[in-house]
């Protein structure tokens, strides 16, 4: 994993939030899908790292462009 140099983590770090998260991803609560690990998850803007996902839940939020207005209307679209 390049952590260090992609999202300014280390591996304990990856560690310690796999651990708060017990090894399910952030979003879905699922574990790694098939792909090996969970994905860093964060803010393409800032860099700010927000979590772990698993790839399905990072894909879903990369192909949103992270954006919580998609999201909403995605969400709002499912439930109509």
């Amino acid at each position: 994993m390049k952590l260090r140099g992609k999202y300014g983590i280390g591996i304990s770090d990856y560690s310690r939030m796999l651990v708060a998260q017990d090894g399910r991803c952030a979003i879905c609560h699922g574990e790694p899908n098939g792909h090996g690990d969970l994905h860093v998850d964060h803010d393409h803007a800032t860099g700010r790292v927000r979590g772990l996902l698993c790839a399905n839940c990072n894909l879903g939020l990369g192909n949103l462009r992270d954006s919580a207005d998609l999201l909403l209307a995605a969400h709002a679209y499912l439930t109509r």
